[in-house]
């Protein structure tokens, strides 16, 4: 990847321009073209740095229940009970762990389940022999730049823990679950990516754009942007820490 590549996934992770023709916007933001935009975005996305260009939504206030979950597994069950686990469609991050504790997960469920029974049909799994749910107490941060240039010479994406929006009430109805499921599909990299779900919605592209921005502004659209695959931009290692802290700091 050279300078431009890597300007552009810097720009596309979290200010995705909404408009019908977004790639002419970023191509004017670099002094390029939208075809040669195109065209390095494409090739991104066919060596596998770029996964998806989408609406990211806060899972929270579309009434799902997550917790990150610690398990003592047996070592020579390990990676059994990985690949069972990842079956579970609300399971994702799920790591091995240098600890007693040696895998961790996310477990999502949707609104009318119960994440402690939904947890519980794991215990079916031989060489589990301990389970701990950590569930959210308090949201500090979410949310993570892969910062693909210098950062001295970028502005600081703001963090999710700064574009809290007040607690407003959201609950779905049949309209707002077809335009979430519509917008969380990955984006062509074409002139105009939004005609598609415009097109399948029923809707004009100037009214999915308004609907998007009210996503946002209510917190329910966290932000529409693209999603990397860490490994293959060169961040080969992450890790965990975990630290008790008294409650007062």
């Amino acid at each position: 990847m050279d300078e431009l590549d890597k300007e552009l996934l810097n720009e596309i992770q979290w200010t995705f321009p909404l408009v019908t023709r977004p790639f002419d916007a970023i191509a004017k933001k670099f002094d390029s073209t939208p075809e040669i935009v195109k065209e390095r975005l494409n090739q991104l996305k066919e060596i596998g740095v770029l996964r998806q260009l989408s609406a990211i939504f806060d899972t929270r206030k579309l009434g799902y229940t997550s917790s990150l979950v610690a398990m003592e597994i047996e070592h020579d069950k390990l990676e059994y009970v990985a690949s069972q686990i990842n079956r579970h469609p609300g399971v994702s991050h799920n790591y091995e762990r240098d600890h007693q504790f040696n895998l961790w997960f996310t477990l999502a469920v949707p609104p009318g389940s119960d994440l402690k029974t939904e947890l519980e049909k794991f215990n079916v799994l031989k060489g589990i022999k301990k389970v701990r749910m950590l569930p959210t107490l308090q949201l500090f941060k979410i949310g993570v730049k892969l910062d693909m240039v210098d950062e001295k010479k970028h502005d600081v994406a703001p963090t999710e823990e700064k574009k809290e929006i007040k607690n407003v009430k959201f609950e779905p109805t049949e309209e707002d679950k077809d335009f979430i499921r519509e917008l969380q599909k990955d984006m062509d990299i074409i002139d105009e990516p939004f005609v598609k779900a415009a097109k399948n919605l029923g809707i004009t592209e100037n009214e999915l754009f308004e609907k998007m921005k009210h996503y946002e502004e209510i917190g329910v659209m966290r932000r529409f942007a693209a999603i990397l695959r860490h490994r293959q931009v060169g961040f080969t290692a992450n890790g965990m820490i975990v630290w008790k802290v008294p409650e007062d700091k």
